[in-house]
């Protein structure tokens, strides 16, 4: 089977995991959603796409005194059969897949959370709990632009909200060094930004005053980049800036105004 990458267009098309990073299991969260982002359709009759390697994630947290580690291992693996696909920890199916028009159900784990004791702003606040969202992703293409929309919702009943990412991309280079910057936005709602960053009257304390969270629209530019090391083994790279909004910032538990990611790996493709 030819050399499967899974990073060609992830950044730009990313559900990232949110912007609290609090070791290692979320910084996998960023590294896996991203992965989960990209299209790797396969002409029909195609043997099932395998791939899986190694990438370093760096993810600060925007939560006040929070110590994030520098980099964290995490592991990659894409797998795709007609249809179905797990990409990271997304799963899919395909309602529609075109060269120009693609439609997924989806279903994803969102490890944001937080406990009191990660922090001393966090003290005596009860703990914000991971769930899993589903909904749908769309990417309509033109040349070597792509346009993606993905909206996803609570399943679990942790913060009932939803999460809305819309963003544009341009595709640069060829089979050996493909390069994608992309620029977006990304819209969580009143539930959702309340949940993660609101603080409720019982946990006010002094210098943590209560605050209600508002739905926030948070914009962003990433880029990335892929190498192919002949045909099974590639390298790839991924960067991203998000700008919060003040529904987010204004919280007294949140001392960042950004939160960005970069991700570096290397793949290796199995079978045929």
């Amino acid at each position: 089977m030819p050399f499967v990458f899974p990073g060609a267009g992830a950044l730009a098309l990313a559900e990232p995991a949110g912007p609290n990073r609090l070791g290692p299991m979320p910084a996998l969260a960023v590294f896996l959603l991203a992965m989960a982002s990209v299209a790797t359709a396969q002409p029909k009759g195609a043997r099932p796409p395998v791939s899986a390697g190694l990438a370093a994630v760096t993810s600060p947290s925007p939560y006040a005194d929070v110590d994030d580690p520098p980099v964290t291992l995490v592991p990659v693996v894409n797998f795709s059969f007609d249809r179905f696909y797990l990409r990271g920890l997304e799963a899919g199916y395909r309602l529609t897949d075109t060269e120009t028009l693609s439609v997924s159900a989806v279903v994803q784990p969102r490890f944001q959370s937080f406990k009191a004791g990660d922090s001393p702003a966090l003290a005596g606040m009860a703990s914000r709990r991971r769930t899993a969202e589903a909904g749908l992703r769309g990417e309509l293409k033109k040349g070597p632009w792509a346009f993606s929309l993905r909206g996803v919702t609570d399943l679990l009943g942790r913060h009932h909200g939803q999460v809305v990412t819309a963003d544009v991309s341009f595709r640069w280079g060829g089979p050996l060094l493909t390069v994608r910057p992309s620029a977006g936005i990304q819209w969580q709602s009143r539930d959702f930004v309340d949940y993660y960053y609101g603080v409720h009257p019982a946990e006010a304390r002094a210098g943590r005053p209560a605050y209600t969270g508002k739905a926030a629209f948070n914009p962003f530019v990433g880029a990335s980049a892929r190498v192919r090391l002949g045909k099974r083994w590639g390298l790839f790279a991924l960067v991203r800036h998000h700008w919060l909004d003040g529904g987010i910032t204004d919280s007294p538990i949140v001392d960042s105004r950004t939160d960005r990611s970069g991700i570096l790996g290397i793949t290796r493709g199995f079978g045929g």
